[in-house]
């Protein structure tokens, strides 16, 4: 086996100088999730089966190959990797075999373990390489990464309980003046304190990538690779994190997605026709392609503005003509650029008679107007989902997370309701 940089976990660390420290460089990296696939199409054309089956693994590749190409120091991963159950043997060994690259560079990896992957989800039949290294639950553990014999920097990290949450009393800096990492997904800091305790906090649970607090020290976010559905656009991928001999931490981005979905807005006026939409939507095709070249595109376009386009914007009509002219302007180029939605953020005017129809569109748009006049009035689709399928994906997909996501429910179903009760055209402001 080739020496590690972890050659001094189990010595005593000798002194370091305080006047010098050595560059750093390590790969931040979360919410892999292995085990589940892109949702949220309801239906795939049979030229992107492949691409999207291999999405989750082709970023996660990435993941791995960033760490070797920029010879990192170790890589920290902050949680939720995998779900041995759910990901089945296929990923298990394709995990450890990224895994053993690394440890043949003399890489560390260091785990903390999160919502889907704690420690124990990890079958003891199939152990890990001796690289890798998973912080336990309920206490905040210290290893420590070593350069020619010298300690050069404290990693702490500490799983999450399941059911549970993270305890971050246990992180603090080195007393000696070693800089420190912790890794961990999610904390029980206050917002803005996260990064309090060490000088860099390696944090997973969040499929956004954000920096969340810059002073005394840094805490990150670094996103999922791969988005898995259309809330997940733009650019996902992970952060290598470069410490130079001052000290001083920096982050940069690297694009590990081999799927990007893409959120384009297009602004209309009332005098567009559908064919200078069409047209104006194919030509923002063409530069969508041309600026993500290499990867796949799923792309969800939302029409703004005002006229007699934005009211036949609705399912069974223009969006419906525009999507089709779109995906059959795609064809199957490869890397493809596949509109999966075409739609409108637009109110739906609802005129006053509809109110006052004793009908099942009159119904409807009274309870609209109900729940969008008491802003506090739960709205729970969970409850609706059918027996059986309210632990998967689907009950994540059906959570109301915020305001402006229960706004644009109700927006969504008054004009879904108005489309399908109502035979006029619809009014739109």
């Amino acid at each position: 086996m080739a020496p590690l940089r972890m050659e001094a976990l189990m010595s005593e660390p000798k002194p370091e100088s305080k006047t010098s420290r050595a560059p750093l460089r390590f790969v931040h990296a979360s919410d892999l999730h292995l085990e589940r696939p892109l949702s949220g199409l309801l239906e795939i054309p049979e030229h992107l089966h492949e691409a999207l089956r291999e999405a989750p693994f082709q970023a996660a590749l990435q993941v791995f190959e960033t760490a070797l190409a920029e010879n990192a120091d170790a890589l920290l991963l902050a949680g939720d990797v995998i779900d041995p159950v759910k990901a089945g043997p296929r990923a298990m060994v394709f995990l450890i075999a990224q895994f053993k690259r690394l440890q043949a560079r003399g890489i560390p990896v260091f785990w903390a373990g999160g919502r889907t992957d704690p420690p124990a989800a990890w079958p003891p039949s199939t152990p890990l390489p001796d690289n890798v290294h998973v912080f336990p639950v309920g206490r905040v553990e210290q290893r420590d990464i070593s350069k020619r014999g010298e300690v050069v920097a404290r990693v702490q990290g500490i799983s999450r309980a399941e059911g549970g949450s993270v305890d971050a009393s246990g992180f603090h800096r080195d007393a000696h003046g070693r800089y420190t990492v912790g890794v961990a997904y999610l904390t029980s800091d206050s917002p803005g304190k996260e990064g309090d305790r060490v000088n860099y906090m390696a944090l997973g649970g969040r499929h956004r990538r954000a920096t969340v607090d810059v002073e005394p020290g840094i805490a990150h976010f670094p996103g999922t690779p791969q988005g898995r559905r259309a809330k997940e656009s733009g650019p996902a991928g992970c952060s290598v994190v470069q410490v130079d001999e001052a000290g001083q931490t920096t982050t940069r981005f690297v694009a590990c997605d081999a799927v990007r979905w893409i959120d384009e807005s297009v602004e209309i006026t009332a005098t567009v026709t559908k064919d200078q939409l069409l047209a104006r939507l194919k030509e923002r095709l063409d530069k969508l392609r041309a600026k993500n070249q290499g990867r796949d595109c799923l792309i969800t376009w939302t029409i703004r503005g005002a006229g007699p386009l934005i009211a036949q914007l609705r399912p069974g009509a223009l969006a419906d003509e525009l999507l089709a002219d779109l995906q059959k302007y795609d064809g199957r180029q490869q890397p493809a650029c596949w509109s999966v939605e075409v739609c409108t953020d637009a109110e739906v005017e609802t005129p006053a008679e509809w109110l006052e129809q004793e009908t099942i569109l009159g119904d409807a748009m009274r309870s609209f107007h109900e729940l969008e006049r008491n802003e506090k009035t739960p709205l729970d689709l969970t409850k609706l989902l059918p027996n059986g399928l309210d632990a998967s994906e689907l009950r994540e997909l059906a959570t109301i997370k915020t305001a402006d996501d229960r706004a644009a429910v109700l927006r969504g179903a008054k004009r879904l309701a108005a489309s399908l009760l109502n035979s006029d055209e619809l009014a739109a402001k």
